[in-house]
C-alpha cells in the first residue's frame, strides 16, 4: 500500500487508517446514508416544490429521485476521475498496484452508493474496499465514467417539465451525447491499462473479482456504452421518455407535447 505518500487533494480530509476494517466499514455505510439522505431530501424538495414533480406516477418520482442522487454522485465521481488521469502522479505511476488515502476515501463511498443504487457495481468495488493490494487507477477512471450522470438528470426532469423545445434542453443534450462519446473512449483506455498491466493485476485482483470487472467492461465496450449513445441521440432528434414508453396505451398515440402525453379533459 502507498497510503504514506498520499499527496491527495486534502489529506486533512482523507488522512484515516484504511487499512482498518472498522474505518473502511463505517465510510461505506456513510456513503450509503449520505446518498439514501439525497434520495429522500429530494423527494422532500420535489414534493414542496416542484409542480412537475406532482404530475409524475409512483414508478417516475422514483427515478426523478434516483436520477437527482446518480447527479450528485456523478459530480463526486468526476472529480475524482479527473484527479487520477490529469493531476495525482502516484496513481499513474503504478496503475496495478498503487493506492492513495484519497483514492481510499472514494472506493468505500461508491461502495456505499452502489450498495443503494447498483448491485453489479457494488459487488466490483466491495472487492476493492475489502483487497488492501489491489490498486486503485482504474477504480477511479470508472468512476469518470459517471461524468456523464449529472447530465443524464438534467435532460430527463427537463423533458418531463416540458422543456423539450428549449435551448437548454438541446444544449443540454449535446453535452451528454458528448459525454457518452467520452465514455466510450475512456472504456478504450481502460482496456489499454488492463492490457498493459495484466500481469499486475492478475497479481493483485482476486480471479472472481477480476474476471467480474472484465465482464462488466466488456459489456460496457461492445453492448451498453453504444446502445446508450445511439438512444441519446435518437432522443436529441425525437423527444421521447424513453424509459416508461413502455407504459403507454396501445394503439394510436395522442399527440405529445416535448415528450408528455398531454391531459385529457376532466384531468
Amino acid at each position: 500500500m502507498s497510503l504514506a505518500d498520499d499527496q491527495g487533494p486534502s489529506e486533512s480530509i482523507f488522512d484515516l487508517d484504511y487499512a482498518s476494517w472498522r474505518i473502511r466499514a463505517t465510510l461505506v455505510a456513510a456513503g450509503f446514508a449520505f446518498y439514501l439522505g439525497v434520495f429522500v431530501v429530494c423527494h422532500q424538495l420535489s414534493s414542496s416544490l416542484n409542480a412537475t414533480y406532482h404530475s409524475l406516477v409512483a414508478k417516475e418520482k422514483v427515478f426523478w429521485n434516483l436520477a437527482a442522487t446518480r447527479a450528485v454522485f456523478g459530480v463526486q465521481s468526476t472529480a475524482a476521475g479527473l484527479w487520477t488521469l490529469l493531476v495525482d502522479p502516484v496513481l499513474a505511476a503504478d496503475k496495478a498496484h498503487a493506492q492513495q488515502s484519497w483514492s481510499w476515501f472514494h472506493v468505500a463511498t461508491a461502495t456505499g452508493f452502489f450498495l443503494f443504487e447498483n448491485v453489479s457495481s457494488f459487488l466490483g468495488f466491495l472487492g476493492l474496499a475489502v483487497n488492501l493490494q489491489a490498486g486503485h487507477y482504474l477504480a477511479m477512471t470508472t468512476l469518470l465514467l459517471e461524468a456523464s450522470t449529472p447530465f443524464t438528470c438534467v435532460s430527463w426532469m427537463l423533458l418531463k417539465a416540458g422543456w423539450a423545445d428549449s435551448l437548454l434542453w438541446k444544449a443540454n443534450q449535446w453535452l451528454m451525447i458528448h459525454m457518452f462519446h467520452c465514455r466510450m473512449v475512456l472504456t478504450y483506455h481502460m482496456w489499454w491499462v488492463c492490457a498493459q498491466h495484466w500481469e499486475g493485476l492478475r497479481g493483485t485482483l482476486h480471479p472472481p473479482h477480476l474476471a467480474l470487472f472484465l465482464l462488466g467492461m466488456s459489456l460496457l465496450t461492445l453492448v451498453l456504452n453504444p446502445y446508450w449513445t445511439h438512444k441519446k441521440t435518437q432522443q436529441l432528434l425525437s423527444p421521447v421518455d424513453w424509459n416508461f414508453a413502455l407504459q403507454q396505451p396501445r394503439g394510436p398515440a395522442p399527440p405529445r407535447a416535448n415528450g408528455r402525453v398531454p391531459l385529457k379533459k376532466g384531468q
